[in-house]
């Protein structure tokens, strides 16, 4: 074809279904147009980048003149003179303009199962609750000074909230760099702005919370849990009949009972399942765990008879299941707090893991087997890895333990 004009390209015939036709510009070298079987008519640029060819799509016509098409073609023809790839260009600068919801997003897929359900609900927790407000900037534009200023900010309200938003600021920056690139293959970017406040030295000291049942208190915290399912906390009295609210009540005392004795993480526990429970063995085995490897723990004959029971009276097939039988239990912060009111004690279900472990060091427990009933890390002692982990070695230490408690509330 000649120079292209409207009038021959609306006559161009159409090409059998499912072919495509292309025409080339005699005035622009490299701009083609082409044409589907449906009528579809689009201006590309066609050449060579490294001895292979690269289409490039400018635009449809006639939305696009054939004036618009031959502008945009001389454009994209001296980069890729340049040796650059415009389709690479062009992803280049999408990615300049990423934002930091787009950010979050990919990291999250990318992360994909590595990424734990919890994990991902407390990034967006995080992210909705003190970084939302920056969800549409550009990433580019959040500046070292920006994230010194919103860091103080959040440390007025909690300044371990500030550190934990902060860190998964970090985290996304450190995955942006190492994820977009430029059409030569350098990062987009470069620098990670929340890297000022290890410069500032502007981290805020966290404490360790070190709160835990008291053995003195073991007796009382323990009747309040018993209590829980008949406590009038749990009772409605409406026109003078009793009615029982929905609730968690019974679940969540054998729940917390069930941690106290074991030790587990709270999510390791609410979502435990009847097929993780060896009743012939009289264990339990947990493979989707903090650390990602397997934990298994011997059950105290106190804890075969709860757990029996409760599978006597389920078909849920978790242990502990939720108001809808088919998901395992979520909320149990209201029952938290009625067991507080009842006992006098103020406790979270996380200190029923501490104050585990602070029994078992009370007991002279030595600190593999420690390590091992807490399903603990420690990449720095290498002759973990040679020590066979038989659930048997863990039998007598969690009886020990058990029957403290069980001595502690009689």
């Amino acid at each position: 074809m000649n120079n292209f004009t409207v009038k021959q390209i609306n006559v161009l015939p159409l090409p059998s279904k499912g072919k495509r036709s292309i025409y080339y510009d005699g005035d622009v070298k490299g701009l083609a147009l082409r044409l589907t079987s449906s009528g579809t008519k689009t201006f590309l640029t066609i050449k060579r980048v490294n001895g292979k060819k690269v289409f490039t799509t400018l635009g449809h016509h006639p939305s696009m003149t054939i004036q618009q098409a031959r502008k945009q073609a001389r454009t994209t023809l001296n980069i890729i003179s340049d040796g650059i790839n415009p389709n690479s260009k062009a992803k280049e600068d999408r990615l300049k303009k990423i934002t930091l919801n787009q950010v979050l997003e990919d990291y999250i897929t990318s992360r994909g199962t590595n990424l734990k359900a919890n994990t991902t609900i407390n990034y967006l927790y995080t992210f909705n609750g003190y970084l939302k407000d920056w969800g549409n900037k550009e990433l580019l534009n959040i500046s070292r000074d920006m994230v010194e200023k919103r860091h103080r900010k959040i440390t007025k309200q909690s300044p371990t909230r500030a550190n934990t938003t902060m860190r998964l600021l970090r985290a996304l920056f450190n995955y942006a760099i190492g994820e977009y690139e430029d059409a030569k293959g350098n990062p987009i970017i470069l620098h990670n702005p929340v890297s000022r406040l290890s410069h500032i030295k502007a981290w805020n000291r966290e404490t360790r919370k070190q709160t835990i049942i008291r053995t003195h208190e073991l007796k009382t915290w323990w009747n309040a849990i018993q209590e829980l399912p008949t406590h009038k906390l749990n009772i409605r009295n409406i026109h003078g009949t009793t009615h029982k609210q929905p609730n968690h009540s019974k679940t969540a005392r054998d729940f917390f009972i069930f941690v106290l004795m074991t030790g587990l993480r709270r999510r390791e526990a609410s979502n435990l399942m009847w097929t993780n429970i060896d009743f012939k063995n009289r264990g339990l085995t947990i493979e989707n765990t903090k650390n990602h490897e397997t934990h298994t723990l011997p059950l105290t004959d106190y804890l075969i008879t709860l757990l029996k029971q409760r599978k006597a009276n389920t078909d849920s097939i978790f242990v502990f299941e939720g108001n809808d039988p088919s998901k395992p239990i979520n909320t149990l912060q209201k029952q938290v707090v009625k067991a507080r009111t009842i006992s006098g004690i103020y406790f979270s279900i996380h200190d029923l893991r501490r104050t585990f472990i602070t029994i078992a060091e009370s007991l002279s427990i030595r600190e593999y087997t420690l390590k091992r009933l807490m399903n603990h890390k420690n990449s720095r002692d290498v002759t973990a890895g040679y020590i066979i982990k038989e659930i048997e070695s863990l039998r007598q230490p969690m009886e020990k333990i058990g029957n403290f408690i069980l001595g502690q509330v009689k």
